[in-house]
């Protein structure tokens, strides 16, 4: 049995879980996923003709689908979901669900008949049926007793020559295959077999047989159910493709889906062969706590080919892939289990690439139900990928912290793992597509650098909240601390994946607003009469878009809120007298405690809580200071009382952010300064100070008008709460949102200049010779009264962040779960074409004939015949009156042209919710119908019933003059077409899809 040397710290591999399942979970989790998002591609392949159509309508080339083709394609949404729900519909629920089921229940069979399999006859026979069987299986009862729950069956493969054994089966009933050489190895060499029975029983004592065996038939089910079809059919497409010559863009798509189920092998045969010799060396440690001889096992000495450098550098790339550890890890192991510990850089790169395909393949179940999508919807969607990545990374940097501490080591930064969990998030979108459309990079590269800045963030605030937890946690586990920490991260995450599905990857495709589009957005997103600089609104109204984006996903408050809030919790809960309470428990065994060695020392000891509450303090005093220079500032406009609402007010708020955020930086800095905990110190700082200054500046925008030199808004003294003064375009709302999502941006960010700054600092003092202070491997020596003097009065900065965070997102909940159908208007629709733009797109002229004809025969061809015969019986109307000799202005015509006035305003509220038209001039002529009718209708019937004679003639030309747009239009599509024998021409026309408002 292997010993510890005197007086060195022993660490359990079994503290704080061993981490394995999370990874199994995600493979499950992965594997899932995609065997309902495949078959999903191919029915959409299959139902491609109808959608082409709607696409061809919009005045998109499908063989070229760009990201201009994208924003024009949004800018009609109104008429191409519809379009697409007709023509193109989406599969049924059990469709969608169909792919997922078979491959689970077909899962389960083959976990159920897997081990029938390995023990068929011809492969092994029941050890009881060979000589001697009885006393072998007597003395695998003997080591099983106490040590495992039930006793494997057990067989015998007569023609292995190893000296091996297999486990195999389920948790509930555990199957043991001894090899002959095993077997007969009995009487020479019992601690041999003593040793490899042991191991094999370590894995039933560990339970990870089920999960073992269901991955596998999980894999094999999903390369015969899916990928295999799924493979064919693609490879099929694209070689048809590239004989008839489609488009690069097409190719490119078409890669992107091949390219999918091959990274996903890889990915699969990577983590799972991580996990596995995880497990190989947890059964060999829970064999030598059982007194297994594995020494003996492992005791040869490497052969001579084993030093040579080329030798070792294999050895390593082949750890990677085989599902063994080598002879020499599993030695060293049994002293010093220190890679169940390591942060591994390859698993961190494949935690990420699975964790990207894994939100894709969500995000493509979706995908054909988008108008039913509502912001929580896609939140729930986002949560899945991130409890993936939360509950794999944090396993593993919690347990490298914890062993850090027990042995008294440097602890992770988490810097390298996030730097590997980032490259294999990129890796993911970069496969699948989500950031290059069409392309195979995306048009802003630059971008994919904040994927790699939020893994390091995650991972580095992840190792901290470990650091804080075993500096000095009171508890006697670390499995509380844990939990808040996994559910802070996973919140964080989901946060950041919801942001990044809908925005940031549009965003690193090359998608923006158009500059002069943003600044009338954000003049008509504040209603009022009030007015401010033109080069503030030119400034501002790209930041307010990235703000209102960011700050308005579902869960961004609670998480922005939580970022903070739990390494100040962590901070807060410590005791500072006799040292972290998990490492002076007695019992390490058989528990989540860490040491039998109980004067372990810990390397970081914890800084007093001021460390963060002094400057936050500072911070909030700059933010309140700075909101008043704001109000002094803006009373210097001496704007009148009927000028104070509109961009005006809007400044004031924005302004007033701008000092918080201004606040909130100066105490990240401070804090980020300290030599110990720099980004926890950072994070509460910056969210304490954003919180004091938010409501140093909700006061003083409440009593607006006590103070004249400072009054902007009003000239009396009352209370006016600030969420009522800016209550137009929620412009408090809009502030609260960002100042809690601005603190730990902030703080994050200030972490690069101060680290600069220490750097610096210390290259100087290493010039003048200057020691640099070096942290006591000590518990902190501040007195538990004097810590919680400081920690129970700042408590109550986070409890109301929370209580603040679930009031916006209570408030928020109503738009939020609101679907994409009820929240698009043509209000909505025309807002985005004026801020992105609607392109018109360069296309051939055969092209551009297909496009007006999907136009025409979808539901063009209906709209103007409608036109065309309303003009007609207004012109009838008109021409019957004069050869009457009837006045025009009589109540009788006005009587009888009203339905005809409303029925030409019914076709040209058409206009701007069906597709425009693919031809420039045409849809000129269309537009130019659409503003007179709609203008010249309304006229009309208000004419009518105020019996109103001259606007009613007035009116009568501008319809006149509108329906010889949709007469033009007509002429036009029919050049385009150029064939009078087309069958768009016959039969009834098509109505078009009504759309859903």
């Amino acid at each position: 049995m292997t010993t510890v040397e005197p007086g060195r710290a022993r660490l359990d591999e079994r503290i704080l879980g061993a981490g394995t399942n999370s990874r199994f979970a995600l493979l499950l989790l992965l594997l899932v996923t995609a065997s309902g998002y495949m078959p999903m591609s191919v029915l959409s392949a299959l139902r491609l003709g109808g959608y082409a159509d709607c696409v061809l309508a919009a005045g998109i080339d499908y063989s070229a689908y760009t990201l201009t083709a994208v924003t024009r394609l949004t800018g009609q949404v109104l008429a191409f979901l519809p379009c697409a729900a007709r023509y193109a519909p989406p599969p049924p629920l059990w469709q969608i669900l169909a792919g997922p089921v078979v491959v689970v229940a077909t899962t389960a069979a083959a976990t159920l008949l897997l081990p029938l399999w390995k023990q068929r006859r011809g492969r092994c026979i029941r050890l009881d049926r060979v000589p001697g069987g009885s006393e072998i299986a007597a003395r695998i009862e003997e080591l099983a007793t106490g040590r495992v729950m039930q006793v494997p069956e057990l067989f015998m493969a007569p023609a292995a020559a190893s000296r091996s054994a297999a486990v195999f089966g389920t948790n509930g009933r555990p199957r043991l295959l001894l090899n002959g050489g095993l077997v007969a190895c009995r009487a020479t060499d019992p601690r041999t077999f003593d040793a490899v029975v042991l191991h094999e029983l370590g894995h039933v004592a560990n339970r990870d047989l089920t999960i073992t065996y269901a991955t596998v038939a999980l894999w094999r089910t999903f390369i015969v159910l899916i990928v295999t079809p799924y493979l064919l059919w693609w490879s099929g497409l694209w070689a048809l493709g590239i004989a008839t010559g489609i488009g690069s863009t097409v190719a490119t798509m078409i890669t992107h889906y091949l390219a999918v189920p091959v990274v996903i092998a890889i990915v699969m045969h990577f983590i799972r062969a991580d996990v596995l010799r995880s497990r190989e060396l947890y059964a060999d440690l829970t064999a030598g706590r059982w007194g297994a001889p594995l020494e003996h096992v492992w005791a040869a000495p490497p052969t001579p080919a084993e030093h040579r450098p080329l030798h070792r550098l294999a050895s390593v790339l082949l750890d990677q892939v085989g599902t063994h550890p080598r002879r020499e890890v599993r030695r060293a192991a049994l002293d010093d289990p220190a890679p169940l510990f390591t942060v591994s850089s390859p698993l961190m790169f494949l935690i990420g690439a699975s964790a990207t395909l894994m939100n894709f393949h969500l995000l493509g179940h979706a995908a054909a139900r988008i108008a039913d999508m509502s912001d929580w919807l896609g939140q729930g969607l986002a949560a899945v990928p991130a409890a993936v990545v939360v509950a794999a990374t944090t396993a593993v940097l919690w347990r490298a912290v914890a062993r850090a501490a027990v042995l008294g080591r440097p602890a992770p930064t988490g810097v390298r793992a996030g730097l590997w969990l980032g490259l294999g998030l990129i890796c993911g979108s970069l496969v699948n597509g989500q950031t290059t459309g069409g392309m195979w990079l995306p048009g802003r590269l630059w971008v994919l650098a904040l994927v790699v800045a939020i893994a390091v963030a995650v991972t580095c605030w992840t190792s901290q909240c470990a650091r804080l937890a075993a500096a000095f946690w009171p508890g006697q586990t670390l499995r509380w601390p844990l939990a808040l920490c996994l559910i802070s991260g996973w919140l964080i995450l989901s946060a950041w994946f919801s942001w990044w599905n809908y925005y940031g990857s549009m965003y690193a495709g090359g998608f923006w607003y158009d500059p002069a589009g943003l600044r009338w957005s954000t003049v008509n997103w504040f209603p009022g009469v009030g007015a401010a600089r033109p080069d503030t609104t030119d400034v501002m109204a790209p930041m307010i878009a990235v703000l209102r984006y960011a700050a308005y996903q579902p869960l961004t408050p609670v998480a922005a809120v939580v970022a903070w809030a739990t390494p100040f919790a962590l901070w807060a809960a410590g005791t500072a007298g006799r040292g972290p309470g998990w490492l002076r428990s007695p019992d390490a065994a058989g528990r989540d405690h860490a040491t039998t060695h109980t004067n372990a020392p810990v390397a970081w000891p914890a800084p007093a809580l001021r460390q963060a509450i002094a400057p936050a303090l500072v911070g909030a005093v700059i933010a309140a200071v700075g909101v008043a220079a704001v109000q002094a500032w803006l009373h210097t406009l001496h704007a009148g009382p009927g000028q104070r609402g509109g961009m005006y007010a809007f400044s004031y708020a924005i302004w007033s952010l701008w000092a918080i955020a201004a606040g909130t930086l100066v105490a990240a800095l401070i804090a980020a300064a300290s030599a110990r905990f720099r980004l926890p110190a950072a994070l509460v700082a910056a969210g304490a100070a954003a919180m004091l200054g938010l409501g140093a500046a909700t006061a003083l925008i409440s009593v607006d008008g006590c103070v004249q030199p400072l009054s902007v808004l009003n000239d009396s003294c009352t209370w006016r709460p600030a969420w009522r003064q800016l209550q137009a375009g929620n412009t408090f709302g809009l502030v609260a949102h960002s100042a809690l999502l601005l603190a730990p941006v902030i703080a994050v960010a200030a972490m690069a200049p101060a680290a600069l700054c220490r750097l610096a600092w210390s290259a100087i003092r290493a010039k003048a010779r200057i020691p640099v202070p070096q942290p006591v491997a000590a518990t902190a020596g501040a007195r538990p009264g004097r810590r919680y003097a400081t920690a129970l009065p700042a408590a109550g900065v986070p409890c109301a962040a929370l209580v603040i965070a679930a009031i916006l997102t209570a408030g928020d909940a109503e738009a939020q779960f609101s679907t994409k159908a009820q929240l698009i208007t043509v209000s909505a629709q025309a807002a985005f074409q004026r801020t992105a733009g609607l392109p018109v797109l360069p296309a051939s002229q055969d092209m551009r004939r297909r496009q007006v004809h999907a136009w025409y025969r979808l539901g063009g061809r209906y709209l103007l015949d409608h036109a065309d015969r309303i003009g007609n019986s207004m012109t009838a109307l008109l021409e019957s009156a004069e050869r009457e000799d009837l006045p025009e202005g009589t109540a009788d015509l006005m009587a009888r042209m009203r339905p005809v006035c409303q029925a030409m305003i019914n076709v040209a509220s058409w206009e701007p919710v069906y597709f425009q038209v693919p031809d420039p001039v045409a849809q000129k002529s269309w537009h130019r119908f659409g503003v007179e009718v709609r203008k010249a209708g309304s006229a009309c019937v208000r004419a009518v019933d105020r019996a109103d004679v001259d606007a009613f003639q007035v009116s009568m030309i501008g319809l006149l003059g509108g329906s010889i747009g949709a007469t033009a239009t007509s002429a036009l599509i029919d050049v385009i077409i150029d064939d009078a024998a087309d069958p768009v021409y016959k039969g009834e026309p098509v109505e078009p899809p009504q759309p859903r408002l």
